[in-house]
C-alpha cells in the first residue's frame, strides 16, 4: 500500500522560513545549521527536509520570500513619483536606508545573497544569479516607467530603449555594489561614490553627453 504523503502545514512552513531568514542573515549559508532552525521554529529537522528536501532549497525559497516581503512592504511611489531620474536615485537611496532599519534581516540576507555568491555552493550560484536577474528585470520597469513617461523624449526615441539603458545602468551599479557589499565593515556613507556615479549616468541618459553647439 502506498505511503500517504504528509500534508504541508502552512503555519509551520511560514515559521521555518521566518527563522531561516534570520539564521541565514546572521550566519550566512555555510554556517547556518538546520538543527538550529528546527529548534527555533519548534519543528523537527525531518520536517524541514520533508518540506524543502535540502538546505539549498530552503535557502533559495527563503531568499525568494525575502524579496517578496521587501517588495510588498515597499512604497513604490518613492520611485514612481520622482520628477526625473536623478531625483529618483536620491529618493530611492534615502528610502532604502529607512527600510534597512525596519527590515534588518531581510536586507542583510538580500545583500548577502547578491553580493557574496562565492560563499554559496557552486550548484547554487546560477540559481541565485537567476533570482537576481528576475528581480531586476521585473522591478526596474515597474519603478521607472512612470518617470520615463513624464520625460519629454526626443522624436524617434523609444521609451523601451530608455528603459533598457536604465536597466543596464542598474546592472552596472549593482555589480560595483556587489564587490563593496562583501566588506562587513561597510557603512552606508561608503556608497556615496556609487550613488554619485549613478546620478551622473542618469544625467547622461536624460541630457546626453555632447556639449551644446
Amino acid at each position: 500500500m502506498a505511503k500517504t504523503r504528509q500534508p504541508i502545514d502552512p503555519e509551520k512552513k511560514a515559521r521555518i522560513i521566518d527563522v531561516a531568514m534570520h539564521e541565514f542573515a546572521q550566519h550566512g549559508y555555510r554556517d547556518t545549521k538546520t538543527d538550529d532552525i528546527a529548534t527555533q521554529a519548534d519543528v523537527s529537522k525531518g520536517l524541514i527536509f520533508h518540506y524543502f528536501k535540502s538546505k539549498a532549497n530552503l535557502y533559495l525559497e527563503t531568499v525568494r520570500r525575502t524579496f517578496d516581503k521587501i517588495n510588498q512592504a515597499a512604497d513604490l511611489s518613492v520611485w514612481q513619483d520622482a520628477t526625473d531620474l536623478k531625483t529618483m536615485i536620491v529618493r530611492a537611496l534615502r528610502y532604502k536606508i529607512k527600510m534597512q532599519l525596519q527590515y534588518p534581516d531581510e536586507f542583510t540576507l538580500a545583500m548577502q545573497a547578491y553580493g557574496d555568491t562565492n560563499a554559496l555552493p557552486e550548484k547554487l550560484r546560477p540559481q541565485m544569479q537567476e533570482i537576481w536577474r528576475s528581480v531586476l528585470a521585473n522591478s526596474v520597469p515597474l519603478l521607472v516607467t512612470p518617470v520615463i513617461e513624464r520625460l519629454p523624449l526626443r522624436s524617434g526615441v523609444k521609451r523601451d530603449d530608455v528603459q533598457a539603458m536604465i536597466l543596464a545602468i542598474s546592472n552596472f551599479i549593482g555589480e560595483k555594489s556587489k564587490v563593496m557589499i562583501q566588506n562587513p565593515q561597510l557603512k552606508i556613507a561608503d556608497f556615496d561614490g556609487i550613488v554619485e556615479q549613478a546620478m551622473a549616468l542618469m544625467d547622461i541618459v536624460e541630457h546626453g553627453f555632447l556639449a551644446d553647439e
